[in-house]
């Protein structure tokens, strides 16, 4: 049997990045088709932090709201050491509307993505195994197995998301550099009778390994356990087990109980060298693979897709060029090998054998956990908050320097003046994630968050007229949101953010003015004299520059868009 069945996008693989990039070029107005080898979904908790930045991106698609109701909201975490709290680390103080971690198990997430797909009018297409596929210059063929037979599908990209043993990175031939460790892991998922504080991560480093232990909804707790010296087992392992390792090494005196699932599993830390080979592309486990320790995994994967979806649906609809797309493996295979980074050296921190070293491990951990800095740092790094593109071909920056800005106040002229200078320098740099802030849209009752304000479909050029307000100014803005819609009219909104109370009566009518009289997005974005964001439809800083240059803002997006068709 045969078919040929045109879609935009074949993605292979329905676990959370799959059907986070179906979600996502649906969103963008692509056709899709899902496809999973598995008959049914996983029953099972498997990855159960979902992290700040990922929330923000569930966000983006509307499911943050229904995916925080099903889960639970740590707090912060604490690390033990011979009986010491060595390290305690709160996520309060995160710049996010998600300062915590949510603890929820894997099979929720995909329920909520998948009802999410059956409302956008999507679907997982199971039992479906792809077998191979062919590239020529305006799409690819792939071969599927289906029941007893075969189909033929036909998509102009394709996508794989489908995990570790990936068939897409098979066929590919692509390099999966790394190793497997040493050291060996288990999952369980258990009650435990104690009276630790169920909003909060407790980590136990002993003599022969650590014991991580995770609130899950309902009462349960995810253990993560480094494997004792010797075992070579492979089948999952027992309450008994993991009674007498939790035991010796928390020293709680806690009793285990009702084991839902367990797992043996042997660490990986591993990363393909070339996330795109032309009209294939790889996300999430397919693409990387690393401990299941700090929980960056499976978040890691679905912002692949959140990074990945935008881009391609721009380039596919022939308005923006291939560059935007090549910029998927810079960002996300860079951003992948900071996580890997971080996860080998978390792995083996927390695995060392020598008492030497662990005791300078202690002492230095306690050192540093007084410092207010480090543990926001810290916070930041988990809840992935820190990760940018400022190194990214498609990031860019235009500043005034000191030597040319003037001396005054900014409230007397449209020019930088040498604290505006110093005070933008250090706002959010291009490459950094967006930051939000409460606005009134003009014309609109009430106040919304920046970035619920934004189509987050289109870039969105952000033209902050300062503390001083002139004619020019205005009609170098006027120049700039002409200019742009009529190159870039489906892909591009201009926005005048200013921090009056009412619009500027000089603002051409059908541009949105955002109203900041309280002063948060111009402190947040350093805009105390007039100046320009470009913030991507991720909600990253593609762009920035002070003051407002047409000739160079559009310097920075004629190489990434196409231009609108006469």
């Amino acid at each position: 049997m045969s078919e040929h069945a045109e879609v935009d996008v074949l993605v292979v693989g329905a676990g959370p990045t799959g059907l986070t990039l179906a979600n996502e070029l649906l969103r963008h107005g692509l056709t899709v088709r899902l496809v999973d080898e598995a008959a049914a979904p996983s029953p099972w908790s498997k990855a159960i932090a979902v992290h700040a930045r990922t929330l923000e991106v569930l966000r983006d698609l509307g499911l943050a709201d229904a995916l925080v109701a099903k889960g639970q909201k740590l707090r912060g975490a604490t690390m033990w050491s011979n009986g010491n709290a060595i390290v305690r680390v709160d996520f309060d103080e995160l710049d996010t509307a998600y300062p915590y971690v949510l603890s929820v198990p894997q099979s929720d997430t995909e329920a909520v993505l998948t009802a999410a797909l059956s409302e956008r009018g999507g679907a997982v297409e199971r039992a479906t195994k792809l077998t191979a596929f062919r590239q020529d210059g305006t799409g690819v063929t792939a071969t599927l197995a289906k029941g007893e037979g075969t189909v033929t599908a036909r998509a102009a990209w394709l996508v794989g998301c489908d995990g570790a043993r990936s068939a897409v990175r098979r066929v590919l031939d692509a390099t999966f550099e790394g190793a497997a460790h040493e050291d060996r892991a288990w999952l369980a998922d258990v009650k435990i009778d104690w009276d630790t504080r169920d909003d909060r991560v407790s980590a136990y480093f002993a003599d022969d390994g650590l014991v991580a232990c995770f609130p899950l909804p309902g009462g349960r707790w995810r253990l993560i356990v480094t494997s004792p010296a010797g075992d070579e087992k492979a089948d999952a392992p027992t309450l008994e087990e993991v009674q007498a390792v939790f035991a010796r090494r928390t020293g709680t005196g806690a009793t285990l109980s009702d084991l839902a699932w367990s797992s043996r599993l042997r660490t990986h830390c591993r990363q393909v060298a070339q996330y795109r080979d032309d009209r294939v592309m790889l996300a999430g486990d397919a693409a990387h693979v690393l401990s299941p320790a700090g929980g960056q995994g499976m978040n890691t994967g679905m912002q692949d897709a959140h990074n990945l979806a935008w881009k391609l649906a721009q380039v596919h609809r022939g308005r923006a060029r291939m560059r935007l797309l090549e910029s998927y493996h810079d960002e996300r295979h860079a951003a992948g090998q900071a996580v890997l980074r971080g996860a080998v050296v978390a792995a083996r921190v927390g695995t060392l054998k020598n008492a030497v070293f662990k005791g300078a491990r202690d002492e230095l951990a306690r050192f540093l956990a007084g410092f207010e800095l480090v543990q926001q740092r810290a916070a930041r790094e988990d809840a992935e908050l820190t990760v940018d593109y400022e190194r990214s071909p498609i990031v860019r920056e235009d500043h005034t320097s000191l030597l040319q800005a003037r001396i005054g106040t900014a409230a007397g002229a449209e020019t930088p003046t040498i604290t505006s200078v110093r005070w933008f320098d250090s706002a959010i740099a291009a490459g950094q994630r967006a930051r939000d802030g409460r606005v009134t849209v003009a014309g609109e009752a009430g106040t919304r968050g920046l970035l619920d304000a934004l189509d987050a479909r289109k870039w969105s050029v952000l033209l902050f007229d300062g503390s001083s307000a002139s004619a020019e100014g205005y009609q170098r803005f006027a120049s700039i949101v002409s200019a742009l819609s009529a190159r870039y009219p489906d892909a591009v909104e201009s926005l005048v953010v200013t921090p009056r109370a009412a619009r500027p009566a000089e603002v051409p009518d059908g541009v949105r003015v955002l109203l900041d009289p309280d002063g948060e997005l111009e402190k947040l974005y350093g805009a105390a004299t007039e100046c320009v964001y470009v913030l991507r439809p991720d909600r990253y800083v593609g762009y920035r520059a002070q003051p407002a240059d047409e000739a160079k803002l559009l310097g920075y997006l004629r190489p990434i868009l196409r231009p609108a068709s006469p």
